[in-house]
């Protein structure tokens, strides 16, 4: 993709209004582990959850390199085998990382259990993340120093999603989060378009998912959803209700999909501002149903569930 093209603006406008997705989901597990009414054990963690993770990360990491050996040596018309190949898929960072999560979540709970300390907690992590921000030419070593990494700034989330979960806003609050939402959003977008126009080159220093902006996308789009949880059950109970145990698995499957789709013959067949979305729609149900077919084969099923 050229840079300063309209396919270019497009990815950056594209990318910049899902980055909050993963962050979301973090969140909604501190909402749900970090609950107190929740019996959770040091033994669940160690013996039901990790396990799962690492399960799923074992078997799609040798699915995902078989897949593109597979791929490549289709393409190339003749067996082909990089060290390459032995890398974790593109997507499948998400596991390592939140199996470090649930292992801090006996410590998040035990700050959870007070509200100054959650709060102080995160205040002093939005505080790092920012001036981790800010500071990005000395980010190793802002980094080495405050342990700002996958887990432990993603544990951020955690505790995050668990305080906005246990709070009813007002009106005023709500607005006031919406603004701070939008604002995060612009930010995220402008920030990038104009860093790389400063620069001469792409960059996507503001797309991180530990960026403060992003934090602030994350957090409004995960207030708002907590505030209008019982309309949206309402208005889409169906769909959530059919969905919801295959939610893993289409993160799991959607890569290989997205592989398939991703090829210019379906990329290009019109204007890129509908075939991303439609392309995206199309990966989501071909990944649901790939998973629910997976989930009907004996032992298989694991490493969906």
């Amino acid at each position: 993709m050229h840079y300063l093209t309209y396919d270019w603006y497009l990815s950056v406008i594209g990318d910049s209004l899902v980055r909050w997705c993963v962050p979301l989901f973090v969140m909604i597990s501190g909402a749900l582990f970090l609950n107190p009414d929740k019996h959770l054990s040091y033994r669940d963690i160690l013996t039901k959850y990790i396990p799962r993770l690492l399960l799923a990360y074992v078997c799609w990491s040798l699915l995902y390199t078989i897949f593109q050996i597979a791929v490549s040596s289709f393409i190339s018309r003749e067996f082909v085998f990089d060290t390459y190949f032995l890398r974790p898929y593109f997507h499948l960072w998400f596991l390592p990382m939140l199996m470090g999560v649930y292992l801090l979540v006996p410590l998040l709970r035990k700050i959870s259990e007070d509200k100054t300390l959650t709060q102080y907690a995160l205040i002093l992590w939005i505080c790092v993340l920012t001036v981790a921000f800010f500071l990005n030419r000395e980010i190793l070593q802002i980094s080495e120093l405050f342990l700002i990494n996958l887990v432990s700034g993603f544990a951020g989330y955690c505790l995050l999603g668990y305080f906005v979960s246990q709070h009813t806003m007002t009106k005023r609050q709500q607005a006031l989060i919406c603004t701070i939402g939008m604002a995060g959003l612009v930010i995220t977008i402008g920030g990038n378009i104009f860093l790389s126009l400063h620069l001469g080159m792409p960059t996507e220093r503001f797309l991180p998912y530990l960026s403060p902006f992003v934090v602030m996308t994350a957090l409004s789009i995960f207030a708002f959803a907590k505030q209008k949880e019982s309309a949206l059950q309402g208005k889409l109970s169906g769909i959530v209700e059919y969905v919801r145990k295959d939610l893993f698995g289409i993160y799991l499957v959607h890569g290989m999909w997205l592989r398939f789709f991703n090829i210019t013959l379906f990329r290009d067949l019109t204007n890129h501002a509908i075939t991303l979305p439609l392309i995206t729609i199309i990966i989501f149900i071909f990944s649901l149903f790939t998973t629910k077919l997976i989930r009907k084969i004996p032992y298989v099923r694991k490493i969906v569930e």
